[in-house]
């Protein structure tokens, strides 16, 4: 049986709502039964599939189904092992900050600071959130005030399970991202997230001005 044959064997048996046999699979393919039998069995020492006892049809031995194994949601793990970041949310917040950093820092495009210049911080915003996925749909300036609206999506699902977490992965790649553009912007904005009204995966970042900048 060629590689698009065994293919065909497992989409068979994924298709299947109940537990299928070798007897089936080979009238569906046109194979004779032992190969059939061969690949699904195969299926079962790979640990893709598992084989059940059937009740005969008629009289005699009982058949053998095969179904595959369901392997359980990734997402479902991740998210197990980022409620362990803290013990409080306001601790997995503070975590993920940190971890948000260390993503900015990773993604950041290497460019050559200038010293004398002090870049727009909602440019900056911008440039770090797109490259790592994120969709901005609004943004709102007014008295060296910045609102950004974005589209949470790369973090939908710890969004929804761990809002904390997603709230600090974005606040601690922004404070990478205008560090990294100049340390003087940086020590003159304060990077708050916090999710927007009705918005089913948005988040809300504002950048504020801080009244002391030697403060930060």
């Amino acid at each position: 049986m060629s590689p698009r044959q065994r293919d065909r064997v497992r989409s068979l048996v994924a298709d299947s709502e109940a537990p299928i046999d070798a007897q089936t699979v080979a009238a569906e393919l046109s194979v004779h039964v032992t190969t059939a039998r061969f690949h699904l069995n195969n299926l079962v020492e790979e640990g893709s599939a598992i084989a059940i006892n059937l009740p005969p049809i008629g009289v005699g031995r009982p058949r053998v189904g095969y179904r595959l194994v369901v392997a359980p949601p990734v997402d479902d793990l991740m998210l197990m092992l980022v409620a362990r970041l803290g013990e409080t949310p306001e601790q997995r917040e503070e975590l993920a900050a940190e971890v948000g950093r260390a993503w900015a820092a990773k993604h950041l495009p290497s460019v050559a600071i200038d010293a004398e210049l002090v870049p727009d911080p909602v440019v900056l915003a911008e440039t770090i959130l797109t490259r790592l996925g994120f969709r901005i749909t609004d943004v709102v300036s007014a008295f060296g005030q910045h609102e950004i609206t974005l589209c949470g999506c790369p973090l939908e699902k710890i969004e929804h399970e761990l809002p904390e977490v997603a709230r600090g992965v974005v606040r601690g790649l922004l404070e990478t991202a205008l560090t990294a553009g100049s340390p003087a912007l940086a020590a003159q904005y304060a990077v708050a997230v916090r999710p927007a009204p009705g918005g089913k995966c948005e988040l809300r970042l504002n950048l504020a001005q801080v009244a002391d900048s030697t403060a930060r």
